[in-house]
């Protein structure tokens, strides 16, 4: 009898070994995305992922005398948070071509969470909780490796979460974040769209060279209402680019039609002012990417899709670990 309960109770551990083993099989190393991965090729490998940076934000810099190809935000849970400046060329020896800098605002450092990143002219825009700040280009260019450089200010969007931004034309435009229960956005910006109740917009903001920041105005030219979660966007005359994703599910790069320039849905009231309301529309094309997608940007018709999985703070739980900016070409999304 005490044999055939041990043959049982061995039968039964076997199982759940068996069990793990599979599971564990499937979680780590079944899951593909062929569609991202015939189209994807890796780009220059991500900095600060050995520092305990959370990766971020990430956008294109104009020409400039060091050779900087991209700006990379991203924070570190208690120390202040940093912007890398990136060339576009993969580096065997990663620590060599590693250079950041720091923020001070009212001399005190910055540790708040960097979101996206954006560059227009002189200035960076860095979203960053309920504001977005602002910095001189050329001051990060020319500050020495790990310098404390003083921002040129920060502007109040009226976001909870301001989450990403890109640089369209002359507009500067910012988008909120929104997951149920974890991050919640205003209930007048909870607005249906084709019968599905969405959470998030985004404002854009006319740009002008010769004002304060480089923002000629606070109140929005436009509003979007936005799908939820999205943590990058990118824009060209004909379509919107969308990087969605929150946590360990699938990624998803959305392609929708660019509804600048057309008869606005509506209006939407910011402060004030009656601004012109437009929804983005239902995706064209959605392709799905491994979890924790952050922020895209554009460069010579490619897409470049910043991934947050091979942090510290998450690789232990990631099936998926990507150390590595993807470069997706535009033609993959509309083939």
């Amino acid at each position: 009898m005490k044999s055939r309960r041990a043959i049982v109770t061995l039968s039964v551990f076997a199982l759940f070994f068996v069990a793990v083993f599979v599971f564990l099989n499937v979680w780590w190393f079944a899951k593909r995305f062929p569609e991202f991965e015939n189209a994807a090729e890796a780009g220059m490998r991500i900095p600060g992922l050995e520092d305990g940076v959370s990766p971020q934000g990430l956008c294109t810099l104009p020409e400039n005398d060091k050779g900087y190809d991209f700006a990379m935000s991203g924070y570190i849970e208690g120390k202040p948070s940093r912007v890398y400046l990136i060339a576009d060329d993969p580096v065997a020896d990663l620590k060599s071509a590693e250079r950041y800098v720091t923020f001070t605002l009212n001399g005190a450092p910055v540790k708040s969470h960097f979101g996206g990143i954006a560059c227009a002219g002189n200035y960076v825009y860095i979203a960053s909780e309920e504001e977005i700040l602002v910095a001189r280009l050329d001051a990060l260019i020319a500050a020495d490796h790990a310098e404390a450089v003083a921002l040129a200010g920060s502007l109040k969007t009226g976001f909870s979460e301001n989450a990403t931004c890109c640089v369209y034309g002359s507009m500067l435009v910012v988008a909120e974040f929104y997951h149920a229960g974890a991050y919640e956005t205003h209930p007048s910006h909870h607005l249906e769209y084709e019968g599905t109740m969405r959470h998030t917009l985004a404002y854009a903001y006319p740009l002008d060279a010769n004002a304060k920041y480089g923002i000629a105005d606070m109140v929005p030219s436009y509003v979007l209402s936005m799908p939820d979660e999205v943590q990058g966007m990118e824009m060209t005359d004909e379509y919107f680019y969308l990087s969605a994703s929150y946590g360990l599910p699938d990624s998803r790069l959305m392609v929708t039609e660019n509804v600048f320039g057309k008869t606005p849905d509506g209006t939407f009231s910011v402060g004030e002012e009656d601004v012109p309301l437009y929804y983005v529309g239902t995706p064209l094309k959605t392709m799905k990417m491994p979890c924790m997608s952050e922020e895209i940007c554009l460069k010579n018709g490619d897409l470049y899709v910043l991934f947050e999985s091979l942090s510290k703070k998450y690789r232990v739980f990631v099936r998926t670990r990507i150390g590595s900016v993807m470069r997706v070409p535009l033609s993959a999304l509309h083939g």
